[in-house]
């Protein structure tokens, strides 16, 4: 407990002393959940299991909003009237999570719902709160120094073929064998790992240099491939011509740049790294078949979830009881289960809520498109439903569509009403402009 009570000494100072600058709580707190895995949280508070096992970050994140209340509340106030609905679902999803977890027969996943659910959701108000656009384009190189660091980390793990950080953590990991050759870099999961690059990769289309964004671009790919996740090396791929294409200037460039990123791909097939994948598609080791029979057995029982779930972290259970060998293998099939078919599309629904009504013009290139991935991967295996890095990645990533569609608004009506200032004196071909300037006020 001295441990635990150290480090929560350490978030409540340093949410203090950034009580005026939230996104570096947030900054924190992210880096916290890229560099060490919750396998690996115990390290810092000393609480390997129980009720107060959080992961670290978690606490700092529960620390910066307990003096945003109190420092900042009239503006945090403000920014829940503006999103009041969105909010309500959110007290009401966790609200359910929370009962449904408290009295269920399963029990167990309180943490999961502290560190996946709550604590991704103070996030989202948190950068909110705190959002400039300055703030936001330093958040984007956060994520984006960040992923590098654990793809590279992931690399070494490749060619060592072993973990190098936190190797008695993962040694006592059920599912760890490196003999499967997939690594994590610094995540729980190699899933975690193509969740990240997948959705860090749009993020790139605003790395202003070439000579900086190729080598990132390679390094995401590369990533992919040591994670062996087929989805996300197809995804990263989009998203890497995405890249190529939203940067270059001239049609010259762009063929240029996608034939560069062609010959790259395919000489990528024909690495070592791409052995291991290639071997996945020969034999998936029946993860499609365990796919397959999830959605089966969930078309089948349905009705028995639709209203109440069985508590957080409880999918697993119901999965090992119908005899399926593996989880549901998609966050929304667990969460249904967790706390009800309602509530689960509630909570999914409002993610794509925010897709689609910020997505227009943002003051963070590529962020939509992170945005729909981010959505989108979690759809596929349990991200969102085991502790991982998941949870605040996600709701990061939503909270930048939306505060960077915000700003732009803000900043395009700013600039309507200074052309509505000039006047008679305005130049005749600039009428149309002021006319266009007065539609969007």
């Amino acid at each position: 407990m001295i441990l635990l009570a150290t480090w929560i000494a350490f978030c409540a100072v340093f949410a203090v002393l950034a009580r005026n600058r939230p996104m570096l709580s947030v900054g924190l707190a992210t880096a916290l959940w890229f560099l060490v895995p919750s396998i690996a949280g115990h390290l810092i508070t000393g609480q390997a299991d129980g009720s107060l096992s959080f992961h670290p970050a978690s606490w700092l994140v529960l620390a910066a909003f307990g003096v945003q209340c109190f420092y900042n509340g009239r503006r945090l106030v403000a920014v829940l009237a503006d999103h009041v609905m969105l909010f309500l679902i959110f007290i009401v999803v966790i609200a359910v999570a929370l009962v449904n977890t408290r009295y269920s027969t399963f029990g167990g996943g309180t943490v999961i719902l502290i560190d996946q659910i709550v604590v991704p959701l103070l996030v989202f108000m948190l950068i909110l709160l705190g959002a400039t656009t300055r703030s936001l384009q330093r958040f984007r190189t956060t994520l984006i120094v960040l992923t590098a660091a654990s793809v590279i980390v992931a690399i070494v793990q490749w060619s060592l073929k072993e973990t190098v950080f936190y190797s008695a953590q993962f040694a006592d990991t059920y599912w760890f064998d490196p003999r499967y050759d997939r690594w994590m870099g610094t995540f729980d999961q190699p899933l975690a790992l193509s969740l990240v690059v997948c959705v860090v990769t749009p993020l790139l289309a605003g790395v202003k240099h070439w000579w900086l964004r190729v080598p990132l671009l390679a390094l995401m790919v590369t990533g992919a491939l040591v994670s062996q996740s087929r989805l996300g090396i197809a995804l990263v791929v989009v998203a890497a011509v995405y890249v190529v294409i939203a940067t270059a200037t001239t049609p010259a460039r762009r063929a240029l740049g996608l034939l560069v990123t062609a010959t790259a791909i395919v000489s990528a097939a024909f690495s070592p790294l791409a052995a291991g994948v290639l071997g996945r598609l020969e034999n998936d080791t029946g993860s499609t078949h365990a796919r397959e029979l999830a959605v089966s057995f969930f078309l089948s029982d349905w009705p028995d979830f639709f209203l109440v779930g069985q508590g957080i972290s409880s999918s697993y259970r119901v999965a090992s009881a119908a005899g399926l060998g593996t989880s549901l293998e998609s966050s929304i099939l667990m969460y249904a289960i967790d706390i009800g078919i309602v509530f689960a599309v509630l909570y999914f629904g409002s993610m794509l809520y925010l897709l689609v009504r910020y997505r227009s013009s943002s003051t963070v290139r590529g962020i939509q498109f992170a945005g729909v991935l981010a959505f989108v991967i979690p759809m596929t295996y349990s991200a969102l439903a085991t502790r991982s890095v998941a949870g605040i990645l996600v709701w990061s990533i939503l909270a930048v569509v939306t505060a960077s569609s915000l700003i732009r608004k803000a900043e395009l009506r700013s600039d309507a009403a200074d052309l509505l200032e000039v006047g008679p004196g305005v130049e005749t071909g600039d009428h149309a402009v002021v006319a266009g300037a007065r539609q969007v006020l």
